[in-house]
């Protein structure tokens, strides 16, 4: 399942009255339930739950309107630090998803907070932002205290994850708020909040030196794409190879529209991905499981790269695995958004605020989480030279 954008909450006409604040701390009581018995990463993140409990309870308790409630809710979500959960509601001051709503990724490497890359036809990458570029302060706070001042409460021991979501979270900012940050040696840059554009088409088609290239444009979650891409693929005429780009798919998506177009590329029922479905007694790879796609319609053989970016999330970084373990595609770029698992929604009983998070762990066939998979010819861009290097070394390839 992918990372969805989410529906605002409405202002109540009643918001100056206070809610039920029993009902508040009974449905962060329940959230937190369902985390602990639910969230497949909850080994790996380091937290206290008796802390969590006892900080957002008390938080929850405190809120008097849904708005106070939500803000409640998202501090909780940043306390798991991982970008695949998130609330099905927000408002003018919920923070940005990543990776949907964010124009650069960074992460801390020697102490440093370096931007790893910058999102294509950005207002970032217009104002001068470059991957290698590093930065120095946030607002008006060096950017190590402004990480510290932000990270989670409820860590039971350091976690250099949860410094490199936390930094990627202030950078993206709010949807009301503008975005503030300093690269070394370069003017202040401040931005507006990041606002999501029309979708437009589904797919965009061009060639280049004979090789037909195929991008998906968010779209992972319209069915519409599935007829879409097979009157391309339909239309390939004398195209020497093939490449499938997927570096604009940072919403996600889901199976129903990924696996009829991996079919276009197989022959036969083909193995794509594994999971896991954690439980008493469980371990992978034992109590695994594999997830197929079949062929369907007339099967393309062309040689084939597929593009990744950290703009790559969910659903598309389920089909970019599932097209290098399958062996149909070079895979090249940057690593992929990392985002963890498959997910599924819990309504809050009370609030019916709805909040998703990742109950199972899914893995590239040769066994690596699919968090922590990078494409076989992965591109750093602080050092590539040209105006796209990932596309470049794919016709290098295919070529």
């Amino acid at each position: 399942m992918g990372v969805m954008m989410a529906a605002s909450l409405p202002f109540p006409a009643n918001a100056a009255q206070c809610r039920d604040a029993g009902a508040n701390a009974s449905d962060m009581g329940w959230l937190i339930d369902q985390i602990a018995a639910h969230y497949a990463y909850l080994p790996d993140r380091h937290i206290d739950m008796a802390k969590l409990r006892a900080i957002y309870i008390d938080q929850a308790h405190a809120a008097c309107e849904p708005h106070a409630l939500l803000g409640a809710l998202e501090r909780l979500i940043a306390e798991l630090h991982d970008h695949h959960i998130e609330a099905n509601v927000n408002n003018a001051a919920s923070p940005q998803l990543v990776p949907t709503g964010i124009e650069v990724w960074a992460a801390f490497r020697g102490g440093l907070a370096v931007i790893e890359c910058v999102r294509p036809d950005s207002a970032c990458e217009k104002a001068g932002v470059r991957a290698g570029d590093v930065i120095a302060a946030i607002g008006d706070m060096p950017v190590d205290r402004a990480v510290a001042a932000a990270l989670p409460r409820a860590l039971s021991a350091a976690d250099p994850e949860a410094n490199d979501y936390t930094l990627r979270v202030l950078l993206a900012g709010t949807h009301d708020k503008p975005r503030d940050f300093t690269i070394e040696g370069k003017a202040r840059t401040v931005l507006p909040p990041y606002v999501r554009q029309p979708s437009g088409a589904f797919l965009t088609i061009s060639r280049r030196e004979g090789v037909a290239i195929l991008r998906v444009e968010n779209s992972l979650g319209e069915p519409a794409l599935v007829a879409e891409m097979d009157r391309a693929l339909d239309s390939l005429g004398d195209a020497g190879a093939l490449i499938l780009d997927l570096r604009n798919t940072p919403s996600g998506g889901n199976t129903d529209v990924a696996e009829p177009i991996l079919g276009r590329f197989v022959k036969g029922r083909t193995a794509y991905q594994r999971g896991f479905l954690p439980g008493p007694g469980r371990s992978f790879p034992s109590d695994g499981y594999t997830r197929y796609v079949g062929q369907r319609g007339k099967t393309i053989t062309l040689p084939m790269a597929v593009l990744c970016s950290r703009w790559t999330g969910s659903m598309g970084e389920g089909m970019t695995i599932g097209l290098d373990g399958m062996k149909r595609a070079v895979a090249v770029g940057t690593r992929m958004a990392g985002l963890c698992g498959a997910t599924e929604k819990f309504v809050l009983p009370k609030s019916q605020i709805g909040v998703t998070f990742p109950v199972e762990r899914l893995y590239h066939l040769d066994g690596t989480p699919r968090e922590q998979w990078a494409p076989p010819h992965l591109v750093d861009l602080a050092n590539a030279q040209g105006d796209d290097p990932v596309l470049a070394k794919a016709l290098e390839l295919l070529h």
